[in-house]
């Protein structure tokens, strides 16, 4: 195996990027093919190849490139005295190609890293063992990148283990599942002593943060929520919850049925929201489009305020949904963030213009993931654009991927895949879904990213108690 390490990761175009031959191709064309990995996905512009593969003529060349090592596509490319130029920079993690390159060079684009400091924030072995959902709420309401030095953010989690995790083999020891729940954290640092994690523990056994009271929820059998986005405007906390009921018909692991949408507030105390103060109620927010569509809102919220701390502010809090038509699609809805509990406030988009009629809502971009987010953005080639950040292929895709837009509504541009990932191909029935970034958490510019693991197998559940986590990533940008 060789490598070409570099101290820094490439910042700008022309850094080089940092690689390892990893192994000899097994493709069919013809030449020997060699396999190069970056460690991370980066905007690839240049190949320097080694003194033997240079050509004094330019010729065309042909470099596969991918981000998981198993799907690869082609990029049009010019070869001239031994240096590869790409007519448009490519995002990969793997390279293959005929002939020794020497030297990577970054182009214009993303960058996508691991940010292991922020998920093993998340492997724990006692109390709070495991979750997903994660979303991200600035309790003083500033959600600007970069301001969560100073603040508080709380963290809101869908089901969740409770319970310990054996140091040595890592099974799981008297967990006890639960339907949410929610952490503070202190900073914008993955600080173990900054954060605590919170259910209701004043019965006898663990119970979940927030439970159904509204009559649209008690109206069905064992129901419970899971909370969705959440956003503070006014020092008030506000989430959308779905109404989530059993469904014994349904495979392992997807055994539920979706009932509604509930509004719960409550006000915002110094240690976090007060949930014994909250209110709840139901809401219009769960029902079928003029086409016909199963459409629900509360996947992600972006509040476009004075006190969001954001560019451009124009007063409205915007709610987005999703529109299942045989794929998971995105819709969206504003409403004055004073009147955010006034349902008959709220208008939707229907591709042209807002509209009271909630059926007459379109589809913004043609795939997203269950839970994702919308970030307007500072800095570099996104300057004044809105990010979309999700993930791509349902529970059995595993690309993080992103949409740039030039409004809270578009138009957005392509799908821009920019990370696989990797932990469905341990096997036990893992999956990956639902990724989302965190604005505020984020540095200028940048994006911090999670997405979800599980698995359908629940003996792999307590078996290894590292599987139930969410993962990150950083997504900056190389100008």
């Amino acid at each position: 195996m060789n490598d070409n390490r570099h101290t820094h990761p490439p910042l700008r175009q022309g850094d080089p990027i940092s690689f390892v031959r990893v192994r000899q191709a097994d493709g069919d064309r013809s030449g020997e093919e060699t396999i190069y990995d970056f460690g991370a996905t980066y905007p690839l512009g240049e190949i320097h190849l080694t003194e033997g593969g240079a050509s004094a003529s330019a010729s065309p060349a042909r470099v596969s490139y991918s981000l998981d090592g198993r799907a690869w596509s082609e990029a049009f490319a010019a070869a001239l005295g031994g240096v590869i130029q790409l007519e448009d920079a490519v995002h990969a993690r793997y390279v293959r190609l005929t002939g020794e390159a020497g030297r990577f060079a970054a182009g214009r684009g993303y960058a996508a890293e691991p940010a292991e400091d922020w998920t093993r924030l998340f492997h724990r072995k006692a109390g709070w063992t495991g979750s997903d959902g994660i979303y991200s709420i600035p309790l003083n309401g500033v959600e600007a990148q970069g301001r969560a030095a100073d603040g508080r953010t709380l963290l809101l989690f869908g089901d969740t283990f409770i319970g310990g995790v054996d140091e040595a083999t890592d099974a799981r020891v008297n967990a006890v599942i639960i339907n949410n729940s929610y952490a503070l954290l202190d900073g914008d640092r993955p600080d173990p002593a900054a954060i605590a994690f919170h259910w209701e523990q004043d019965g006898e056994a663990p119970e979940s943060a927030i439970v159904p009271r509204t009559p649209g929820a008690l109206a069905h059998e064992d129901t419970y929520y899971w909370l969705q986005d959440g956003t503070s405007v006014g020092g008030k906390f506000h989430c959308f919850p779905l109404i989530i009921g059993p469904d014994p018909d349904g495979p392992e692991g997807f055994q539920f049925a979706v009932h509604g949408i509930t509004h719960v507030s409550a006000p915002i105390g110094e240690q976090g929201p007060l949930l014994a103060e909250q209110e709840q109620a139901d809401t219009p927010l769960y029902f079928r489009s003029a086409g016909g569509h199963t459409t629900y809102f509360g996947a992600a919220i972006l509040p476009l305020t004075e006190e969001a701390g954001v560019p451009n502010p124009d007063g409205f809090v915007y709610v987005y949904g999703l529109q299942n038509d045989g794929a998971t699609r995105l819709v969206a809805a504003r409403v004055p963030a004073d009147d955010l509990a006034r349902f008959e406030r709220w208008t939707y988009w229907d591709g042209r213009e807002w509209t009271d009629r909630k059926e007459d809502c379109a589809p913004l971009v043609p795939e997203v993931s269950s839970e994702l987010s919308v970030s307007p953005m500072t800095g570099g080639f996104l300057d004044g654009k809105y990010v979309i950040v999700c993930q791509q292929g349902g529970i059995s895709g595993n690309r993080v991927a992103l949409y740039a837009g030039d409004s809270p509504v578009g138009p957005f541009g392509p799908a821009i895949p920019l990370y696989a990932a990797s932990e469905s191909e341990e096997g036990n029935g893992i999956y990956t879904y639902n990724a989302k970034a965190h604005p505020h958490l984020s540095r200028p510019g940048e994006l911090l990213a999670s997405y979800n693991v599980n698995t359908t197998s629940w003996d792999a559940h307590e078996a290894f108690g590292g599987i139930y986590r969410p993962r990150f990533i950083r997504i900056r940008q190389i100008v």
